[in-house]
């Protein structure tokens, strides 16, 4: 199917700029930084000083969110391209929209 074809290289089109949006976010140290944050969370006199951990605790939120936002990202183009191969399977042109 023509269609499903265009959704799949369109699709591939996104994939470097998916990478280099994780590269440029440095989202691997991101990730490590969020682990390091959470376990400095659980230990006892972490609240000891609430402005420092006011602190980590907006440092933690950013980092989750630039994490999650790529990881959101790429569960949707996962998804899709699981929707196009079942596509393919299907045959079926009501499956297209």
């Amino acid at each position: 199917m023509v269609e499903l074809d265009q959704f799949k290289y369109t699709l591939g089109t996104y994939k470097q700029p998916l990478e280099e949006i994780k590269d440029s976010l440095d989202l691997v140290n991101k990730e490590q930084r969020v682990q390091e944050l959470e376990r400095k969370m659980e230990e006892p006199d972490f609240w000891n000083d609430p402005e420092r951990s006011q602190e980590l605790m907006k440092e933690l939120k950013s980092k989750k969110d630039d994490v999650e936002i790529y990881h959101r990202l790429t569960s949707q183009m996962e998804d899709m391209e699981l929707m196009i191969e079942m596509g393919y399977e299907e045959n079926d042109p009501e499956v297209i929209p």
